[in-house]
């Protein structure tokens, strides 16, 4: 009798977790969906772009000069993307992977002003685009958590303090195809918390490839905050 009534209690206490975890394998929604995003946020220089960096550039008389690229201070960013998503979810529907595509990047950092006159010139500025995968889990609810990696296609400015050289062979602007982006981002319904490293170098050449390159790191870390629809 006391072995039936206590068959009968595990069997009361066990249907109900049974019940619950069938429900949530057959009839879990997918959350993990495309959709346009927008963030913005500070960028704060990292490692040598915080720093002051020189690099060279030869004179119309064949000699080496440098120019000196004043240190990186807080600036700021934009992003504007889709996240496309390949393919059904997996693993009861926690986990997606997609493609994240970023199609304007825009940022700049300020940087210490030499004199007071076209202040405008002491900044880095910075436009381009962003690609590459992503992979979404979404442990609970609508809490989802982006872990992604692109290339970032990028064309930077900057004019500098170039007012003592004689040679026109510096360069004010220049495109590099092959910087470098991890993040993360946490999202729950439509807010938007991303964490970002933007690593590569800025080079600038004018798009003249018979210049002397003169390249600088212009590594980052952002914050971004914003919204997914």
């Amino acid at each position: 009798m006391k072995k039936s009534i206590l068959l009968l209690t595990l069997i009361l206490l066990t249907v109900p977790f049974t019940t619950v975890a069938q429900g949530d394998q057959t009839s879990r929604n997918n959350y993990i969906r495309s959709g346009f995003y927008l963030k913005l946020g500070p960028v704060f220089p990292v490692g040598p772009y915080a720093q002051q960096q020189t690099a060279p550039v030869t004179s119309n008389l064949k000699t080496t000069q440098y120019l000196t690229y004043q240190p990186a201070k807080i600036g700021a960013a934009i992003d504007l993307g889709y996240l496309i998503y390949i393919g059904p979810s997996f693993a009861n529907k926690h986990l997606r992977a997609g493609i994240d595509v970023t199609f304007l990047n825009a940022w700049f950092n300020s940087t210490s002003s030499v004199g007071e006159t076209d202040r405008w010139k002491h900044f880095y500025y910075n436009v381009g685009q962003k690609i590459g995968p992503v992979f979404t889990i979404n442990p609970v609810d609508r809490l989802m958590i982006d872990l992604s990696y692109k290339v970032n296609a990028n064309l930077g400015i900057y004019y500098g303090e170039w007012d003592d050289f004689t040679t026109s062979d510096y360069s004010n602007y220049g495109v590099n195809f092959f910087r470098n982006e991890i993040s993360m981002s946490l999202r729950y319904r439509v807010m938007v918390l991303s964490f970002q490293y933007n690593f590569g170098e800025n080079n600038y050449d004018n798009l003249n490839t018979d210049r002397t390159k003169q390249s600088i790191h212009a590594d980052t870390f952002r914050l971004l905050f914003g919204v997914k629809f």
